[in-house]
């Protein structure tokens, strides 16, 4: 029997124009396209390119824990958190932006692996509120840390530390544009690694199955917490560049759960455990946010919330079963994916 029919493979699998051999090479066009738009856009444009460019980042960091290794894991907060907490306090202590970003997603890093121990132990809904705890712990211990001139009750102002303060806005929100997408485009690639990787195939069997896992010689800890700290590194190198670009690291607003509750929509509305998923959920919840926030913005949370009970319900495989055609979306297939829920 093949390896595919032993092991669940990734779900992107099943969409031939975002998998298999031509995924590297639509990833790439698609960055060439991404770095060539800068010259058609506006100043707007570009800061809301530069939105979306950070959420993919995000929304990676996460599809790789919760899609591919199937950890409900709410501690992006923690992570994210320290990665713009610590990247800013260097900056404004006059470090290197580059050095202090670095460190930044090693204390991340470093964060994730004193967590794992206690946490990748846990199963279901008691590792859900343990990361919770955890990355609400990380806020209140931030709120009251007063240290090395660090008082994390007040919004430290590092915009004169960053080093941009010269440009135009045009300018800044391109340079930005284009930090954004370099970090969205490591997620990317790290994710279509792992796909194609022995590696990633191990995980996903862990993710499905992991008695099944254990038994054909799989460390399963060692898959998990490997995945762990690399979604934290890569969210919190991203909360290092959200720091750059906002100027000001306020603690309640980088250990916040809104950014964690967003990127979590994003990823089950695209399609978790996949490359391209996380992409359209970003676009589609941006966009939802952009319309409502100009003429509804007491309903966008609430919408929101609505959209990911129906997409849970009806379409669990996200919207990148798109590429499969609009019989994916048929009623007989909605009810088909309804009946894969029942009560017990």
């Amino acid at each position: 029997m093949e390896i595919a029919k032993q092991m669940d493979m990734p779900k992107s699998a099943r969409f031939p124009w975002a998998s298999g051999s031509s995924s590297g090479v639509v990833l790439a066009a698609v960055i060439v396209a991404a770095a060539v738009a800068p010259v058609f856009l506006s100043s707007y444009a570009l800061r809301f390119g530069a939105l979306i460019f950070m959420y993919v980042a995000l929304a990676q960091s996460w599809n790789l824990i919760g899609g591919y290794g199937g950890l409900m894991s709410l501690a992006m907060p923690a992570f994210f958190g320290s990665g713009a907490v610590v990247s800013g306090v260097l900056v404004s202590w006059g470090v290197s932006p580059l050095v202090a970003l670095g460190c930044g997603m090693l204390c991340a890093t470093f964060i994730a692996l004193i967590i794992a121990a206690p946490t990748l132990r846990l199963q279901g809904h008691y590792f859900v509120v343990a990361t919770l705890l955890v990355a609400e712990a990380m806020r209140h211990g931030v709120l009251n840390l007063n240290v090395f001139g660090y008082s994390g009750n007040t919004a430290l102002n590092i915009y004169n530390h960053v080093g941009l303060r010269d440009l135009e806005p045009a300018q800044y929100n391109e340079f930005f544009y284009f930090a954004m997408l370099a970090l969205a485009a490591l997620s990317m690639v790290i994710v279509l690694i792992l796909e194609r990787s022995k590696w990633g195939v191990a995980l996903q069997s862990v993710r499905d199955n992991e008695r099944a896992a254990k038994a054909l010689g799989i460390a399963a800890a060692r898959q998990k917490l490997y995945i762990f700290l690399l979604s934290a590194a890569l969210a919190g190198v991203t909360g290092g560049m959200w720091a750059y670009w906002l100027g000001i690291v306020d603690t309640n607003e980088a250990f916040g759960f809104l950014i964690a509750f967003e990127v979590i929509v994003m990823v089950f509305l695209g399609g978790r455990g996949t490359l391209w998923g996380p992409v359209l959920g970003v676009c589609f919840v941006l966009a939802v946010n952009e319309w409502l926030g100009a003429g509804f913005p007491e309903l966008q949370m609430v919408i929101l919330g609505l959209l990911v009970v129906l997409a849970v319900l009806f379409q669990p495989d996200g919207l990148v079963r798109l590429s499969s055609g609009f019989k994916a979306f048929t009623p007989a297939q909605l009810l088909s994916n309804l009946r894969r829920y029942k009560v017990k």
